[in-house]
């Protein structure tokens, strides 16, 4: 909720600059609005699949970016959704006497068109089909270089340990135990 009230915050700054305004105008605060769940559902699943935090706020912003970007881009064609009038529950009781309402008691609506929900459901998919695999990948080579690494630091300590089991020099009941290998070369 805290969330909410500090996004509806920056909405209403972002209103009173011209590019806010251009944005935000004719339905595009309700496509935004439209938009935040999706990414916020990508950006948790996608945080639950790679483990990494990072990757799921990329993923969720480009999300964000995508579905806004497509459906607010379909806005000014004709496959635009509509505005629709509504009265509240409460207008309508409080004005049922009255043959006709009045101006203020009746509320716009934006409703994204068939084509801007398909785009923003299209908007999801394509942030975690295109940045997952990525962000996959990087961690698939990171575990791979774990694993070289790994292997080289068991190597030397095979390497190590064997320098402590009980040699005898030929020949002899002589042990050579922790002497390095060169100077028992000769023996």
């Amino acid at each position: 909720m805290a969330v909410a009230g500090r996004l509806a915050n920056a909405l209403s700054r972002a209103r009173n600059s011209d590019i806010g305004r251009r944005v935000l105008d004719e339905g595009g605060e309700e496509l935004l609005k439209s938009s935040i769940p999706g990414a916020a559902l990508t950006t948790v699943l996608s945080t639950i699949t790679t483990g990494n935090p990072l990757a799921g706020l990329a993923v969720g912003a480009t999300d964000l970016g995508l579905s806004f970007g497509i459906s607010r881009a379909l806005g000014a064609t004709p496959l635009a959704g509509k505005y629709r009038s509504y009265v509240s529950e409460e207008d309508a009781q409080k004005y049922a006497s009255r043959k006709t309402l009045p101006k203020e008691a009746l509320q716009r609506e934006y409703v994204p068109s068939i084509a801007q929900n398909a785009a923003m459901l299209g908007g999801s998919a394509a942030a975690a089909i295109g940045l997952e695999p990525l962000f996959l990948q990087i961690q698939q080579q990171q575990a791979t270089n774990q694993m070289i690494t790994q292997q080289q630091q068991l190597g030397q300590q095979e390497v190590l340990n064997q320098m402590y089991q009980p040699y005898t020099a030929d020949g002899t009941m002589y042990q050579l135990q922790g002497l390095p290998y060169r100077v028992t070369e000769g023996a």
